[in-house]
């Protein structure tokens, strides 16, 4: 019996959710094709469904601690963006331009959410398999997997600088002094991570790199696969067919 209930212990350590299981190709074919459904509709509230439907799912795959911290990331930019747009006729606000901006906002919100559930089920080596699978131009996929690499980089030296500016008592703020400091912080990482990319250049290039990353193949695609994406593009055409044929 105890070697039975290790044997169920270790199965289920295995099980990932279903978002997890999903192989990459297919998985990415249906995310860019409900975001282009997304961005083809212009009724907000058929937008809403498809952000709520992403949101859904992303809940059953647990991913809504790390679906919320990228999405905070992009709010002060969609405010940044829809603020002009709202206020641009002058006070009160038409309703036509809150519309218009609400739609911006949630269709930009509704597949940068797609794209975030895409991304994080699955290995950035699994994503790049699926993408030279599909005739993807080489060069794309090693410029693809470097930002990538190295954006993580690039915000593991923002958290160091803020640390830095923390511990000597710097309080910020947008008097001139503080302005001056951001100043000379930008251009420090701006040089920084030109000397960073020589370095990586020179790396590669010594070791015969020739701009094309060595990947594996990907897995098979299964039925379950084909459910998955069938799921997610059946919706997203349903939700065109109901603007065009029921709503209009």
């Amino acid at each position: 019996m105890s070697g039975f209930h290790g044997d169920i212990k270790i199965d289920l350590e295995h099980v990932k959710p279903w978002g997890r299981c999903w192989e990459p190709r297919s998985k990415t074919i249906a995310a860019f094709i409900f975001v282009f459904g997304v961005v083809s509709l212009n009724n907000p509230w058929l937008v809403l469904a498809a952000f709520l439907f992403v949101l859904a799912g992303s809940m059953m795959m647990g991913l809504n601690g790390k679906l919320f911290s990228k999405l905070a990331l992009l709010i002060p930019f969609l405010l940044l963006m829809t603020l002009p747009l709202i206020l641009g006729g002058g006070l009160p606000p038409s309703g036509d331009r809150v519309t218009f901006a609400a739609l911006i906002a949630l269709k930009a919100l509704t597949s940068m959410s797609a794209m975030v559930v895409m991304l994080t089920t699955q290995p950035l080596e699994e994503f790049m398999e699926g993408l030279s699978s599909m005739k993807v131009p080489s060069v794309i996929i090693s410029v693809l997997f470097l930002a990538c690499r190295y954006a993580l980089l690039f915000l593991e030296d923002i958290k160091k600088t803020r640390r830095s500016l923390v511990s000597r008592l710097f309080t910020g703020g947008l008097n001139r002094e503080a302005l001056q400091v951001y100043g000379e912080l930008a251009g420090g990482m701006f040089i920084k991570s030109f000397d960073r990319s020589e370095s990586v250049y020179r790396a590669m290039a010594s070791r015969g790199f020739k701009g094309k990353l060595p990947v594996g193949l990907p897995g098979e695609i299964t039925s379950r696969d084909i459910l998955k994406s069938t799921l997610a593009v059946s919706f997203i055409f349903f939700l065109i067919i109901m603007e065009r044929v029921v709503i209009l």
